[in-house]
């Protein structure tokens, strides 16, 4: 069951629903694993620490390459959606001043408002989200500060997000910078407009992940038809001795559900044009050539392209079931696939088109848990990020 905002202050179903997306696409950076950082977002050299020497053969590392490219991306949809959820929000919460716990409008979970201070078009709050519905397990520590242009339609946001475990461990620190253009208010344009870059530090060392997003949202009407965004990530794999890169659109539908809340949309999502490369440790990194393209820079050799479908039964920080989606090599048939299997658990295959497993995922409730590999070797994955 959940909490409504305070009476006179939650706007119509069809205003929210345009500026949340808006917001959410800009902090999503997939539809999503990591944050947005402002401009670009380069991919972090490892720290300094002693590279393995390498003594595998081409063939498995470039098998491995494609695991890891297909697990890193199918891993980016959850933090995608993640980000977008969250950032949402931690919008709301910013800008209703309510500072009682809240259960959250969609799903599971809960909010809380800590404190804001606003100065002229400034505002810095603090908002914290948690994994059950009474504010007691905390699951994000959000500190933003939200600049509104008025004159453009126009909201920046930057953020630095701390991730726990349902444990209550710190997962990582996800550090997000986007920005928001409303049609109706910049009145040059029928979308609205997101994009936004960031990285994610995982706590227990691991590289930096880099991504960004960018999404055109047709403004006007209560559910948006059929619009595309399109997500970045990039990232060292020190264990291979390379850094894997992708820029992937995707096209994402949100249908009301029968008899459900004004909040309460199903998901459904698809992309076949990926773009991705794989270089040398760190050499390869996310850039904004103009406000809403990303583009891979650096040295790097084209990896084949992927398709994605998924699905989810609840556009919602926590969705149930059935939720999961597929990440398909479009060349060999190679294939990431991720389930939820329960709100505390997600499982998840990479098989080869023959159906031999090449690594096993699994997850608990914050994407976090370990991916283990056929050939030998496991790594942990943090926060939908992929380690290792």
């Amino acid at each position: 069951m959940t909490t409504a905002p305070p009476t006179g202050s939650r706007p119509g179903r069809s205003a929210r629903r345009l500026t949340l997306w808006a917001a959410a696409a800009a902090l999503l950076c997939p539809l999503a694993a990591a944050g947005c950082g402002g401009g670009a977002a380069g991919t972090a050299s490892p720290s300094a620490t002693t590279i393995p020497t390498h003594t595998a053969t081409p063939a498995s590392i470039a098998a491995g390459a494609e695991t890891r490219l297909l697990a890193q991306q199918g891993l980016a949809i959850g933090l995608a959606s993640n980000v977008v959820q969250s950032q949402v929000i931690v919008l709301l919460d910013a800008l209703l001043d309510s500072t009682s716990c809240k259960a959250l409008a969609a799903g599971t979970g809960s909010s809380k408002l800590l404190q804001k201070s606003t100065t002229g078009s400034v505002a810095t709050a603090e908002v914290d989200l948690y994994y059950d519905g009474s504010c007691a397990q905390p699951y994000i520590e959000a500190a933003a500060t939200l600049t509104t242009a008025s004159a453009t339609g126009t909201i920046s946001i930057s953020e630095s997000a701390t991730y726990l475990g349902p444990a209550g461990a710190t997962l990582g620190v996800l550090a997000l910078s986007e920005s928001v253009v409303f049609a109706e208010a910049s009145g040059g344009t029928s979308s609205d407009t997101v994009d936004g870059t960031g990285t994610f530090t995982p706590q227990d060392g691991a590289p930096p992940v880099s991504l960004g997003l960018e999404c055109e949202i047709p403004a006007g009407s209560s559910t948006p038809p059929p619009f595309v965004c399109s997500g970045a990530v990039a990232q060292p794999f020190p264990a291979l001795g390379l850094s894997l890169a992708t820029v992937a659109p995707l096209t994402i539908s949100l249908t009301p559900i029968s008899g459900g809340g004004d909040d309460d949309d199903s998901v459904v999502f698809s992309g076949t044009q990926s773009t991705s490369e794989s270089g040398a440790t760190g050499a390869l990194s996310i850039t904004t050539p103009t406000p809403t393209t990303f583009v891979i820079a650096g040295s790097g050799t084209p990896m084949p392209s992927n398709t994605t479908s998924g699905h989810a039964a609840l556009f919602a920080l926590f969705s149930p079931t059935p939720t999961g989606w597929t990440v398909t090599d479009a060349t060999d048939g190679t294939a990431f696939t991720l389930n939820l299997v329960s709100t505390t658990q997600l499982t998840g295959t990479v098989t080869s088109a023959a159906g031999a497993t090449l690594a096993r995922l699994s997850l608990d409730a914050s994407g976090s848990g370990t991916i283990g590999y056929t050939g030998g070797g496991s790594a942990p994955v943090t926060n939908w990020t992929l380690g290792g």
